[in-house]
């Protein structure tokens, strides 16, 4: 059976799509002299690069990046009180607790605003390890932070399963050996995720604790 499930954050357990927005434009509003992001093309900026890559890209050089960085945080602290979990998630995750599944978040977000935002949702408590951007030296679509995540919980990744909403989780946790699964709700939708390789895409979040709970043999049975 699965020993453990790695979440994605933003967009998979947390929707924090209009505190990052609201965030995103009160920065660049203030450093850069123009709002980012406007575009579709531009947001999928946002919910698939980490600040990391991104803040240097808008600014344009690193003194910039730094100043952006630091109005983002200080507009988050504000707009950070939108962020609610999706439907069902904390009750997802006190089950998979209780079957003995042991929980991982696998974030590009930096530790700080992660922090905040679980004891926000009250899921603390229900996460056994999260990776957070300062843990490692690459992002996903590299599997590094999972692989980090799976050292961390000490289980295999043919036991563990990586759920997320955009193609870059799925790819990271393909690329580290994991099943994964996808999530409709989020910022992709099911066509690319699964195009992007997902086992399955879930529906709601009973729908995930079943997909996630299902083992590998189950899976394989099911598809034959």
């Amino acid at each position: 059976m699965t020993d453990a499930a790695l979440f994605d954050w933003d967009g998979t357990l947390l929707d924090s799509r209009e505190a990052l927005l609201g965030a995103w434009h009160a920065a660049t509003d203030e450093v850069v002299g123009r709002r980012f992001p406007v575009t579709a093309e531009e947001e999928e900026l946002v919910f698939t690069l980490p600040g990391a890559h991104l803040f240097p890209r808008v600014a344009g050089d690193d003194d910039g990046a730094r100043r952006l960085a630091a109005a983002f945080q200080r507009a988050y602290e504000s707009t950070s009180e939108r962020v609610r979990a999706f439907p069902g998630v904390v009750e997802m995750l006190r089950d998979l607790r209780g079957a003995g599944v042991r929980i991982a978040v696998v974030t590009s977000k930096a530790r700080r605003r992660f922090a905040a935002d679980a004891e926000r949702i009250g899921v603390a408590e229900l996460v056994d390890v999260a990776i957070c951007q300062e843990d490692t030296s690459q992002f996903k679509p590299s599997p590094e932070p999972v692989l980090h995540a799976l050292r961390g919980l000490g289980v295999e990744a043919d036991r563990a399963v990586m759920v997320g909403d955009t193609p870059v989780d799925v790819e990271a946790g393909a690329a580290a050996g994991t099943r994964v699964v996808g999530v409709a709700w989020g910022a992709s939708g099911a066509g690319p995720l699964l195009d992007a390789g997902a086992d399955a895409v879930a529906d709601d979040a009973a729908d995930l604790e079943r997909l996630v709970l299902q083992s590998a043999g189950e899976r394989e049975r099911t598809a034959t």
